[in-house]
Order: C-alpha cells, then sequence, then structure tokens
C-alpha cells in the first residue's frame, strides 16, 4: 500500500470575483465616490448603484432639516425609471438653493415623517396630494406603493428618501433593508462633503484674514534699516505660516544715538499680532514722555518699565510679550541695554569668538508691574557684531527621523553660536550663515515660528 500523498496546495490563491457582476459595480462606484467632492456629484455616483440594488418607478427625496415640526421641502423627484436618481430638481442644487424650494406640509409626506419610522405603504391613490402631483406631475396617479427610508443625523430622521411603485401590493421586505443601509450611507458620505465644503469655506475665510493680518504686520516693521556713521546693519524677518508676533524696529534722535528694539509675543495668529500692534504703538508714544523729546532715550530701563505697565493695564489675559531695548552711540561705539524675558542677544568679538548678553535680564513685560528693571552697558570695538534674534530660529525644531532623542530636537544656541563664528562677522554674511545653518539642521523651508534677525557690526578702522 503506497501511503504518500500528494499536495497541490502550493500557496495563497486568489478568488476569481471577475465573474461577480455585483463586486465589479460596487467596486466602481466606491472608486468614483472617493473621487467626489461635492454633494451633487454625490448623488450621480451612487444614484445608479441604488436604483440597480432597488428597482423604483418614481423617486423623491425629502429633508425636514432646521424646519418646524410637520413642515418639509421635496429636494429631488425623479419620475423616469431609467434615469434613477441622476437628475435634480428643476430648482437645481438643493443645497444651495435651500431658501428656493417650496415649503410643504401635510399629505402622503406629512404622515411618513410624522412617525420618524421606516415605512412601506401599499394601496395608494395619490390623485389629490398635491405635494407628490406637484413633484410628480400626472404620473403620481399610477403609482400604488412607496417605500419610506428615512436617513438619520445626530439620531434624527431630518432626511427621506421615497421610492414608488406602480406595484399596489410591493412588499420586498429584504430589498427594503438592503436599500435602507444603502441610504444611509449615501446620506452619510453626502453629509460628510457638505460639513467637508462648509469647513473648506470657513478655512479660505481664515486663511484671507491671517493674510491680511500679515500684510499689516509688516507695514509696521521699518522699510529699511537706518544708517549709521562707523555701522553697518542688515536685517531678516522671515514669517511662519501662521502670523505670528515678532517685532524690531529703529529710534534715531537728533542726538546720532540708535535706540534698537526686538521683540517676541507668546503664541501665534490673530492675538500675537493684535499685541505686537500695541507693543509697537506704545513704544511709539513713549518719545512723548521724555523732557528732551531730541533724545532717543534717557534711561534704557525706563522703556521697558513703561512698556510693561501699559501692557499689564491693557490685561493681556495671559499674553506676554518678550523684549530687548538697546541705545547705540555710534561715537563711543556703547551700548546700553536691558533684556526683559527675551533670548540673550550674542556678541561675536573681531577674533571670531561669541558672547552671551545674559545681565539686565527681567521677566517679560504684560505679566507684572512688580519687576525691578535694570540697564547694563559694554562697548563695541571695531570689527564687532551684535546679533538680535528671536525664539523662532533657537527653537527651530529638526525632524523625528534626525533627531537624536525621542523628541525632537531643537536648533539651540549652541548651533547659533558655532552659525556666528563661521562667518565674516559681517551683518549679511552672519544672516546667511545663520539661515544656511538652519536649513542644514531642519531640511525645510517652512518655519513653525517667526524668525528674526537684527545683525548690526561696528566697521573695522582702517
Amino acid at each position: 500500500m503506497n501511503n504518500s500523498s500528494t499536495n497541490t496546495d502550493s500557496g495563497p490563491r486568489f478568488v476569481d470575483l471577475s465573474s461577480n457582476p455585483k463586486i465589479a459595480a460596487l467596486t466602481q462606484v466606491l472608486r468614483e465616490v472617493s473621487a467626489v467632492k461635492d454633494p451633487t456629484e454625490m448623488l450621480k455616483a451612487f444614484g445608479p448603484w441604488v436604483g440597480q440594488r432597488f428597482p423604483r418607478d418614481a423617486f423623491v427625496s425629502v429633508s425636514i432639516r432646521d424646519l418646524p415640526t410637520g413642515k418639509y421641502k421635496i429636494t429631488r423627484a425623479v419620475t423616469s425609471p431609467q434615469s434613477q436618481s441622476n437628475q435634480p430638481t428643476p430648482t437645481g442644487n438643493p443645497w444651495r438653493d435651500w431658501a428656493q424650494l417650496p415649503t410643504y406640509e401635510g399629505g402622503l409626506i406629512g404622515e411618513i415623517i410624522a412617525s420618524g419610522e421606516p415605512a412601506v405603504v401599499t394601496g395608494l391613490d395619490l390623485s389629490n396630494d398635491e405635494p407628490l402631483s406637484n413633484a410628480l406631475g400626472s404620473y403620481a396617479r399610477k403609482l400604488r406603493s412607496v417605500t419610506a427610508m428615512p436617513a438619520f443625523d445626530d439620531g434624527k430622521p431630518l432626511n427621506w428618501s421615497l421610492s414608488f411603485h406602480e406595484k399596489a401590493d410591493w412588499e420586498d421586505l429584504d430589498t427594503f433593508v438592503a436599500g435602507l443601509l444603502d441610504m444611509n450611507m449615501m446620506g452619510t458620505a453626502t453629509r460628510n462633503l457638505v460639513f467637508r465644503k462648509q469647513a473648506e469655506a470657513l478655512n479660505e475665510q481664515l486663511m484671507e484674514q491671517f493674510e491680511q493680518i500679515a500684510k499689516i504686520q509688516r507695514q509696521l516693521l521699518p522699510e529699511r534699516s537706518p544708517t549709521l556713521d562707523g555701522f553697518t546693519l542688515a536685517t531678516s524677518y522671515l514669517t511662519s505660516n501662521i502670523a505670528g508676533g515678532d517685532y524690531f524696529d529703529y529710534f534715531q534722535g537728533q542726538d546720532h544715538r540708535l535706540g534698537i528694539v526686538i521683540a517676541d509675543v507668546s503664541g501665534h495668529g490673530a492675538g500675537a499680532a493684535t499685541v505686537m500692534a500695541m507693543l509697537r504703538a506704545i513704544l511709539h508714544c513713549y518719545r512723548d514722555t521724555l523732557d528732551d523729546p531730541s533724545s532717543v532715550v534717557d534711561d534704557i530701563a525706563d522703556v521697558a518699565r513703561y512698556c510693561n505697565r501699559k501692557l499689564v493695564d491693557a490685561n493681556l489675559n495671559g499674553e506676554f510679550a518678550t523684549a530687548f531695548f538697546c541705545v547705540l552711540d555710534p561715537k563711543s561705539g556703547e551700548l546700553q541695554w536691558t533684556r526683559c524675558g527675551h533670548n540673550p542677544p550674542m556678541l561675536r568679538r573681531k577674533d571670531g569668538s561669541v558672547e552671551l548678553i545674559e545681565s539686565a535680564a527681567t521677566l517679560p513685560m504684560g505679566i507684572t508691574t512688580e519687576v525691578k528693571f535694570e540697564s547694563d552697558s559694554c562697548v563695541m570695538n571695531p570689527g564687532d557684531t551684535l546679533i538680535l534674534y528671536t525664539d523662532g530660529i533657537t527653537e527651530a525644531r529638526a525632524p523625528h527621523h534626525l533627531s537624536t532623542d525621542d523628541g525632537l530636537e531643537m536648533f539651540g544656541t549652541k548651533r547659533l553660536m558655532e552659525s556666528l563664528h563661521a562667518c565674516t562677522g559681517m551683518p549679511q554674511c552672519a544672516i546667511d550663515s545663520v539661515h544656511k545653518a538652519l536649513y542644514q539642521f531642519t531640511h525645510k523651508l517652512e518655519r513653525d515660528d517667526d524668525q528674526t534677525l537684527v545683525v548690526i557690526q561696528r566697521s573695522i578702522e582702517s
């Protein structure tokens, strides 16, 4: 006796589905529906499938959304069995033309929607049913039964699909169950498209507003860097995708000194941009408080004290602003400053070494008036370069796959100092070096936060 057997199973076997027309038809419908972006197109894509699965002689869709009890609108009516659900009502798009559609009450539809439940009604006589006669014309008299299928929205039957038949005793409940499922699937898909279009419209409005805010924000910044004997200045202001709160400005007086401010409002969006505009207005009013308006400032710490008091009085509900205020005397090279919670500026010396300016530091502005503001000073020698920046640079993050830990690594102060050490010290060279280092770190041109640089170099004596 031969006990050996032959195993003919050589691996997975695909079942041939091509011979099943229902699977092919459903696949085609799902493919078309997945590409639909408009609710009216959803009906065109899904309608033929429903018509094949649930044959009917006439079709009416009804909605009671946002209408008083007992009231309804007929949003679609089809009397040609060949076209099924592919023809809209004469008003066109029911979502667009909702207000123009007539409102009805009573009749067979009124009885059906009052029950709130799926229904099969046989033995009809629609001769005197005004709403259905208006929708279906004289053909309504030939119809003898109807299947009413609610489409539920948040648990409520807000939309109805009514399929009419000339047969008076239509009672194919298995087909009815399948149709009820199909109608609710189509209703859910259509509703999602309506919400999507609404969301897209709102998003477009918001983006227009953000662009408007960003445009105004840019107009509040200096158009060009001032001219200062013995010094070279350059700035870079790169915005994020959302309006932010970076701010820089210059103030010159008749005493030839230059006041400089760089600031960053917490958060993003319209709120941060509004606080930034407030800070600018406060600063531009400060000179009116001086005994000698021709001077840039008498006391640099007093500038911070004044701005802080105004911002606290404005009750910013948690918003605050960091800032670095300084005054530069071009004759002596003396730099006086106060730092309000802002990133410590960097001073690149002529030999390439980079120092942090960390003294005279306080809390950010807008939190409390119980802050003692102080000032400090140093001398910028020929060849020295001052670099002011916002945290959009040091807090720029690398993609996860480039990080050395589980979180997103930040660009940080160390990398910024290295990029400044590698440049010549000329303002534009410093800016280019920082941007190059940022791109090499993040590998992207987009920014999660505004990135601002203000760079000032004292010219090398000849």
